[in-house]
């Protein structure tokens, strides 16, 4: 059983300001830890009904959060910025099932420190009319690969943003969400034990749950926060300025709308 660990920073518990997240920073440090152990629990689950090739993918910022000491060694770790795979980097049709840790919910939830894919850049997400964020896009991806993602922990928010999309998928609630830069949290040891035990029912059940498929052609609108953004993102082939400061793209398969969502983000960021 081969494994892919999709994981973020956000979602994971005790996680509630900014300062927590970004290097340099204070706490940060202790944020890569938390970070660290909620994989690792999921590693250890995923060992124990039977894997025998795990991925963990850090998709937070640079992609250096996850401290590779600490790491459990019956993973291995994709570590730094990808420009292609992005937050998916190395996934492929050889995996059985997709695990996302510490994820967080889209932009203009109530979800703790929620965003879709760049906090200052983009203000919203749209496919084929339904409002998306990571979770949805990151599925998508690993639905284009026929694989399926099995298991979501973060927040209550996210919870129901996965439920709304997959029922079947299992989650695992770290935190209860008080508005964007508060929650009840669990505490660590507590969360290890559910993600654990979550990871190996998952696991167990995976061929039982499908894969998240994308209807197409399809259209995403991509909602920057000022016009100079959209403008800029604009450029990129195929994208088209439909409004001050939105931005509508056809894509023909999601990996055409994802990797256009990432040139797109890259291009907006110098505005």
């Amino acid at each position: 059983m081969k494994i892919y660990i999709s994981a973020d920073i956000e979602g994971i518990s005790g996680i509630v300001a900014v300062n927590q997240v970004l290097p340099g920073e204070r706490d940060y440090q202790r944020s890569r830890e938390l970070m660290t152990q909620e994989v690792n629990a999921a590693i250890e689950g995923a060992v124990a009904v039977g894997a025998t090739e795990i991925v963990v993918n850090d998709l937070h910022g640079a992609g250096t959060n996850i401290l590779i000491e600490s790491l459990n060694n019956k993973a291995q770790l994709i570590t730094g910025s990808s420009h292609k795979g992005a937050m998916m980097e190395g996934l492929d049709s050889s995996f059985d099932a997709v695990i996302f840790i510490g994820y967080h919910s889209r932009m203009n939830v109530s979800g703790v420190l929620s965003h879709s894919f760049h906090g200052g850049v983009i203000s919203n997400i749209n496919i084929n009319g339904k409002d998306v964020g990571e979770f949805y896009m990151n599925a998508c991806v690993a639905g284009h690969f026929n694989v399926p993602v099995v298991l979501v922990s973060g927040d209550n928010i996210l919870e129901e943003e996965v439920k709304d999309v997959n029922a079947a998928i299992e989650t695992v609630v770290v935190k209860t969400s008080y508005g964007r830069y508060a929650a009840k949290c669990l505490t660590p040891s507590v969360v290890f034990e559910k993600i654990i035990e979550k990871s190996k029912v998952a696991l167990i059940n995976a061929r039982n749950i499908d894969p998240i498929k994308v209807q197409e052609p399809h259209e995403m609108r991509i909602t920057f926060f000022n016009s100079g953004q959209a403008e800029s993102a604009s450029i990129m082939p195929g994208a088209e300025l439909v409004g001050p400061n939105s931005v509508s793209y056809s894509g023909k398969t999601i990996m055409d709308s994802y990797r256009a969502l990432t040139a797109m983000i890259k291009i907006a960021k110098s505005n």
